[in-house]
């Protein structure tokens, strides 16, 4: 088992979707544009961003000391959720980004990078129970994947 996971497959499963945000937020501004009566609202982007931000340093922390120990980490970040960079990213820092620069289009990497964890991530799952045995069932039982409610 390597620190990445299934983290290279989810990535490049999510990038297509990331690169084609850009490009419709670059060259199709109008089209990828929020509707301006919201505007308003730009504020709770940076009120998302920040604990988005925060959070997923956290959980990289985190899994890079863990990882490094051998042991399974299932306190701070990866109490809340047991995926919490992908949650991060996907909650809070690309909704975050569409609110701040008011298009819609950094949603769709979202729910892609949403597809990608739920098509890859049993594989990374199946080996940490091989790794962990039962702290990791345990563990699995009590924390979600992804959304912590």
């Amino acid at each position: 088992m390597n620190i990445i996971g299934q983290g290279g497959k989810i990535i490049l499963f999510m990038l297509p979707s990331l690169v084609a945000a850009l490009l419709i937020h670059i060259y199709l501004p109008r089209f990828a544009a929020l509707p301006q009566g919201l505007s308003y609202l730009s504020p709770v982007g940076y009120l998302l961003l920040f604990p988005g931000i925060l959070f997923w340093s956290i959980a990289v922390v985190q899994l890079i000391t863990g990882f490094s120990e051998g042991r399974l980490v299932t306190k701070g970040a990866y109490a809340i959720v047991r995926n919490p960079i992908y949650s991060s990213v996907m909650l809070l820092i690309f909704p975050a980004i569409s609110v701040i620069t008011w298009t819609w289009v950094y949603l769709i990497p979202s729910l892609f990078l949403f597809a990608g964890v739920m098509i890859f991530i049993r594989k990374e799952e199946k080996e940490l129970t091989s790794t962990f045995g039962k702290a990791y069932e345990d563990y699995r039982a009590k924390v979600r994947r992804i959304f912590p409610f």
